[in-house]
């Protein structure tokens, strides 16, 4: 697929996904590439949550009170067992006497509702006696409906960094949680807790991969363009990314990209990527185009295409993205995936690791490997800066990736 860098000088004129060591998980629906691969396999190697006699995790499954304490519980050390009948009485209870939750949130006896988005933010940030500074506002869309004694709640992780919206800059706070995003949420805030946030002096690693092989395919991947005469520094977004959709896309290619921007959002150090109301206002423009479309706007009948602007900080503040609507969805969902997270300053394809998203030739990889995930993180890592050489980039990565 064709990838081009336009810069100053041509007058063209930023996800198991937090930095963090892997553990080995045999839970069959916790890969590598899963975008909670990191949290759910370290968390259930240390004990904090576990799986399923069949050997599954289900990162899907909504998650109840009764297990949204229990996670918070054995994070912090407090006390757990089982208490009048009830496995998770004694956290319970606990939680009740330390403020966590109250009975106006959930009843006594009702431990197995499904745990609220808002509600998940009071547990956390009382659990791990998280705050937020005067001034802070939340940016969301639907900030008024959550309720007001979650407020300072949620407002708390927002502010430290942990809790993220949808793409259509909504909160949702009164949709349930799944296992896989309450994963994420405490692991992120046991960092915090710990003073080990999650931009900050992370490790990152890819299983399956030694570090010399991560920093070597994110000079290769990184540094420069596919096309156009762009220089070998790196490049990335500094501004959150509001794209835009037009042309004939299928529910399925709208459902993938959500999907993929909502893993992009956890990745420490990104500033965001979200649905934009309007193309008006969207800052990357996403486009589902014909055969001769294609032909016309890029010169040749690529599957996918991508062009980003930068300014002469090296942050980009601009892109494109053309899809071609007339494949099948099969061999369109790996050019969606390739596409966009390259737009996020991967411009170049690579002949090494047919499993990657970034390889030359079509595949039918269609989400990001283990490998791919840590060029990302790598990307938006406080280590690394938007023009840095190679040289500096090796150095940097050399203290960050293992």
């Amino acid at each position: 697929m064709k990838k081009i860098l336009s810069g100053l000088a041509a007058l063209a004129l930023v996800c198991a996904l937090s930095a963090g060591a892997y553990a080995d998980s045999s839970l069959t629906d916790v890969t590598p590439g899963s975008w909670f691969y990191n949290e759910v396999s370290e968390m259930v190697a240390a004990g904090i949550i576990d799986g399923y006699e069949d050997g599954t995790f289900r990162p899907d499954r909504t998650v109840t009170v009764s297990e949204a304490v229990t996670m918070a519980a054995r994070i912090t050390g407090a006390p757990t067992g089982e208490l009048d009948g009830f496995w998770a009485g004694v956290q319970m209870d606990h939680a009740y006497r330390s403020g966590w939750i109250s009975e106006s949130d959930v009843p006594r006896g009702s431990f197995n509702t499904a745990v609220t988005r808002e509600l998940a933010c009071k547990i956390i940030a009382a659990a791990f006696g998280i705050g937020y500074p005067a001034g802070t506002t939340l940016p969301f869309a639907d900030a008024g409906s959550i309720g007001e004694s979650y407020t300072g709640s949620v407002l708390s992780l927002y502010a430290n960094g942990l809790l993220n919206g949808f793409e259509d800059g909504t909160l949702r706070p009164q949709d349930t949680l799944t296992r896989a995003q309450a994963a994420t949420l405490l692991y992120r805030a046991d960092r915090l807790a710990s003073g080990e946030p999650e931009s900050e002096n992370s490790v990152i690693t890819a299983a399956g991969y030694s570090a010399q092989e991560v920093i070597d395919y994110f000079c290769e991947v990184a540094l420069g363009s596919e096309y156009g005469d762009a220089e070998e520094v790196v490049i990335r977004w500094a501004q959150p990314v509001y794209y835009s959709i037009s042309g004939p896309a299928t529910d399925a290619d709208l459902s993938l990209i959500g999907r993929l921007c909502d893993a992009l959002n956890l990745i420490p150090g990104f500033p965001g990527i979200h649905e934009a109301q309007d193309e008006a206002s969207a800052n990357l423009k996403i486009r589902f185009v014909s055969s001769e479309d294609m032909y016309s706007l890029t010169g040749d009948f690529f599957n996918g295409y991508v062009t980003v602007w930068y300014s002469g900080e090296y942050s980009i503040y601009d892109g494109e993205i053309y899809y071609l609507s007339t494949i099948d969805q099969e061999s369109r969902n790996p050019v969606i995936v390739e596409e966009l997270i390259q737009s996020l300053g991967l411009l170049t394809d690579s002949y090494d690791y047919p499993e990657s998203i970034f390889y030359q030739y079509h595949t039918d990889t269609d989400w990001p490997t283990t490998l791919d995930w840590a060029l990302v993180q790598l990307l938006y890592s406080d280590a690394l800066r938007p023009g840095m050489y190679e040289s500096a980039v090796r150095t940097a990565a050399a203290a960050l990736v293992r």
